[in-house]
Parts: C-alpha cells; structure tokens; sequence
C-alpha cells in the first residue's frame, strides 16, 4: 500500500479514536446513550489504524501487548 494512503489511514483513525474518547467522557458526564455510536467509531478507527501501521510495528505491538499480559497475570492474578 502507499506510504500516503498509509499515513492517511493512521491519521483518520487516530482522529476516529480521539473523538470516540470524548464521546466516552460526554456520555460519562451527561449520561447521555451513544454506547453503539461509540463501539462503532472505535472498531472502524481501529480498522484504520490497522491499515496504516507497518507489519513491523503491528508485530512489536502485538510483543509488547503479551509481555505486559504475563506481567499482570504474574502480579495481580495470582
């Protein structure tokens, strides 16, 4: 894939992600229900994101995410 159709996916996704975290404090303070709305905007904005990140950096994501696992599983669930 390009690296601008790459970039603009990240960019648009993250965009997705930061609008759906405000939708998560509006509908924490008002009380508002726009539960669906949200899960959808997230799922599609991680989709995005997914696109516009490298192999590379998905794979080092991915380590990180299961290190982190084995260190909560370890500490906090015995």
């Amino acid at each position: 894939m390009n690296k601008d159709i790459k970039g603009l996916c990240l960019f648009l996704g993250m965009i997705g992600l930061v609008y759906a975290a405000i939708l998560v404090l509006t509908m924490l303070l008002t009380g508002v229900k726009i539960l669906k709305s949200i899960i959808f905007i997230s799922a599609f904005s991680s989709f995005l994101v997914s696109l516009g990140l490298t192999p590379q950096v998905k794979q080092r994501l991915v380590q990180v995410l299961k290190r982190k696992s084995e260190f909560y599983k370890m500490y906090y669930f015995k």
